[in-house]
């Protein structure tokens, strides 16, 4: 392998096997768009890792491994979540009217905390992205207490919501929206009048019933929009980082294009996990995390193996 040290001067390094775990390419704009479709920073908000840049991949590739499917390790967000007072991310989280820039809705909000079907669902709209809107009565409500934890962000309530809300808009974060009418909202945020008016009157309606008939949400979490102000929080896909793009078989052996075995060349982790499909199984903790300890025990016992048989 050649590479350079800090200094620029070039270093050569030779085994007689060797093992592939660089993280991904979730750091590599170029990469993400080319094998993902998605803009980082325009339509993706990713976490990015300095130094995942794909560079395992590639020289696996230029060696004559196998592609796999590469995807995004898919969630959802508002942009720079970390930059955000916790309680403010977590109140536009909460289980309340979701819609499209057509002003549609398009998911069951009860199921936002499960971030693959929530950030899978938010990549297929327009723009890919979507809104979360709740009025002055629902922001009273979660005052007092959330329908849902965040267990990244460990609060309970909306505290101080008056003044965090305006402390955002005050510095000009520009994926939070408050309004005193649903027309202006929809003229700050970009989303139709005409579906929005349409979307609130019918999901206010099962509110007063009790009863989704679209998406069959469940009726505690069915809080009518209509005392102003409107508040907005704006949402896009997101991920943890990237998975997939050299194929390898149960042993973590590389394969080639045809699917034979490169011999001494192994591969782990991210760089190698393409086992989700195009959905991140976000239903039990730990899958991402879980799949590169084990291969990476897996290639480092394998490629032990094989040194001693060369």
């Amino acid at each position: 392998m050649a590479a350079e040290d800090k200094s620029g001067n070039p270093v050569e390094a030779r085994g007689k096997a060797v093992i592939i775990a660089t993280g991904g390419f979730g750091n590599n704009p170029q990469m993400v768009k080319k094998h993902t479709g998605f803009e980082l920073g325009k339509d993706m908000h990713s976490f990015r890792i300095p130094g995942l840049e794909g560079d395992g991949i590639r020289m696996a590739w230029e060696a004559g491994a196998a592609r796999t499917e590469m995807s995004m390790e898919m969630i959802y967000g508002m942009p720079d979540p970390l930059a955000l007072p916790p309680q403010l991310y977590s109140a536009f989280r909460e289980p309340h009217l979701m819609v499209n820039l057509q002003g549609e809705r398009f998911i069951n909000e009860a199921i936002i905390p499960n971030n693959t079907f929530t950030g899978n669902a938010i990549a297929l709209q327009k723009g890919r992205c979507s809104f979360t809107i709740f009025d002055e009565d629902i922001k009273k409500q979660m005052e007092i207490d959330f329908d849902f934890r965040n267990f990244v962000f460990p609060v309970t309530r909306f505290e101080d919501a008056d003044a965090t809300i305006q402390a955002v808009l005050d510095q000009g974060y520009e994926h939070v929206f408050a309004a005193d009418s649903l027309d202006e909202l929809a003229e700050k945020t970009g989303i139709s009048a005409e579906g929005l008016r349409k979307t609130v009157e019918e999901y206010n309606q099962c509110c007063a019933r009790g009863y989704d008939d679209l998406f069959n949400k469940p009726h505690r979490y069915l809080r009518p929009v209509k005392t102003p102000k409107f508040y907005a929080g704006r949402h896009f896909p997101g991920a943890y980082g990237t998975l997939g793009g050299i194929k390898i078989n149960h042993r973590t052996e590389v394969l080639d294009k045809e699917w034979g075995v490169m011999p001494g060349l192994y591969a782990a982790g991210t760089d190698a996990c393409s086992i989700y499909g195009d959905s991140y199984v976000f239903v039990l903790p730990g899958n991402t995390m879980g799949f590169a300890l084990n291969s990476g025990r897996m290639a480092g016992e394998n490629a032990a193996d094989y040194v001693r048989t060369v």
